[in-house]
């Protein structure tokens, strides 16, 4: 029988690794004047998100600001999470100086944040002779490379970033050296194969917790029998597997890091390869593996399929039919006659920025980046936003002390119910939210996001990614909608 936590669970909520952050790791360094790109490089290198944009913002009221201090400045604003702003900025750098590598840098991101790998592969490429942000741009090549799956492509950018590293004098990266420990000797051309059926793919989920609205797909693993994984798209990875299924399976885990989410415990984590990831007809060869001793899969031959996974379709999740629907990637059309136009209570960009992220206003604060996580039952409030823009409206007496449990165990934050989030005109009632210090994942992940949203946003509608056009719809199912009693979508 499967045990569960009293406490709330995250199964592993925004699970990422530590040493994988794209910043240098480099302190600031002292102010140089609010107007000098200096201190907006040295605010970017400490992950002072929110400072850096806000330097930004000042630096660009200024009509003769020169590409590439226009370029950082389009770095700070997409660092901050304005995607669009972001984007304008970056194209007008772009325009004034084509060979800006800082420029580059952005539009690359802003095209992996749209999961267009092969538009940002052919930024990153011209943006690793950054001599400020190289590592950030080899950090993001190597993941989209890797994303890719072409074997050659994936050597030749070790090959270009042990180059770069070496004439800095200073050693390539963890998880340059992870990766490759994972294909050596791998004598094929490709990983992440797939082969399968080119329309629909309905897949049954598994409902393992009603009470938390865990949702679960069996999958076919190395040839042999079916085994359960959590839908996770806080996840970046394509897949995680617990060390028990590991030993199952026979793999041998290469390399070591440590991955850090809810929870106070630090994670083990080691790489591996399985031959195949078989779900009905539809096959994957060649996978690399995370080995992870999430605690909440302690004990189980279980597992997690992240986002590297989902987005390779457009997919609708709806949790009361008690399917997941994979469409093909290219062929968005067909999740969209599936939706009834009518009943779409939410329309709103799906971004990429390895995990799922949208926009959301937390209890009437400023809209910011929220991770949208299909593992948890509860959401997650950044610390100092919370203190900033929530806490004060808020009756102390309503903020309690009370346990979550995540991928690193057990932890005790603040905790308020009855709050609101709005995502674009839907606004949700009743949700709980937990004060969470979100500084080691933002760093981790390159980017502010002011929180994580749970499940219990998701799965009163029927769920559809258009990872395709960016696009997250929730639509109202057709008589009771269960969790509409607790929705107000204003006229």
């Amino acid at each position: 029988m499967r045990k569960h936590a009293a406490l709330l669970a995250l199964v592993a909520s925004a699970l990422l690794f530590l040493g994988q952050s794209a910043s240098s790791g480099r302190k600031p360094s002292p102010s140089r004047g609010a107007s000098d790109p200096a201190e907006l490089v040295s605010l970017l290198h400490g992950d002072s998100f929110l400072a850096a944009a806000r330097l930004a913002d000042r630096m660009l009221a200024d009509p003769a600001l020169g590409p590439e201090a226009r370029a950082l400045c389009g770095l700070a604003v997409l660092k901050a999470g304005r995607v669009a702003e972001a984007e304008a900025i970056l194209d007008r750098a772009v325009a004034l100086r084509p060979g800006c590598p800082e420029a580059h840098l952005g539009l690359g991101r802003i095209r992996r944040i749209r999961n267009d790998t092969d538009g940002a592969i052919s930024r990153f490429l011209r943006a690793v002779g950054s001599e400020d942000f190289y590592e950030d741009a080899f950090r993001q090549l190597w993941r989209a490379a890797w994303d890719r799956g072409r074997v050659a492509e994936i050597r030749k950018v070790r090959a270009l970033a042990a180059e770069r590293y070496a004439r800095e004098s200073r050693p390539l990266p963890s998880w340059i050296g992870n990766g490759l420990a994972q294909i050596e000797g791998f004598p094929g051309k490709q990983i992440f194969g797939m082969e399968g059926p080119s329309g629909r793919l309905e897949v049954p989920l598994v409902e393992t917790d009603p009470r938390r609205r865990f949702r679960m797909i069996s999958l076919g693993l190395n040839g042999r029998g079916d085994y359960l994984f959590h839908l996770d798209s806080a996840l970046a990875e394509f897949m995680t597997v617990s060390p028990l299924l590991a030993e199952e399976l026979g793999l041998v885990p290469v390399g070591g890091a440590t991955s850090t989410g809810v929870g106070t415990a630090a994670i083990a984590t080691r790489f591996a390869m399985l031959d195949e990831v078989r779900l009905g007809p539809l096959t994957f060869h060649d996978v690399p593996v995370v080995v992870s001793d999430i605690r909440t899969l302690r004990g189980l031959k279980e597992g997690l399929v992240g986002t590297a996974f989902l987005k390779r379709f457009n997919v609708t999740i709806d949790v009361e039919a008690g399917t997941m629907d994979l469409f093909p990637l290219e062929r968005p059309d067909l999740l969209a006659a599936r939706v009834d136009r009518a009943a779409v209570a939410a329309d709103v960009p799906l971004y990429l920025f390895n995990q799922t992220v949208v926009e959301a206003s937390f209890a009437g604060a400023p809209p910011a980046l929220y991770i949208l996580d299909s593992a948890a039952a509860t959401n997650l409030v950044d610390a100092a936003f919370f203190a900033e823009h929530i806490k004060p409206g808020l009756d102390p007496a309503r903020i309690v002390r009370r346990g979550i449990r995540g991928a690193g165990g057990a932890q005790f934050v603040n905790q308020v119910e009855g709050l609101t989030v709005s995502l674009g005109p839907l606004v949700v009632d009743g949700q709980q939210a937990n004060e969470f210090p979100m500084d080691t994942l933002n760093t981790i992940a390159g980017r502010y996001a002011a929180g994580l949203l749970g499940n219990p946003i998701l799965w009163p509608y029927r769920v559809h990614l258009d990872f395709k056009n960016g696009r997250l719809i929730l639509e109202k199912r057709q008589g009771k909608n269960a969790g509409l009693d607790r929705c107000v979508i204003p006229f």
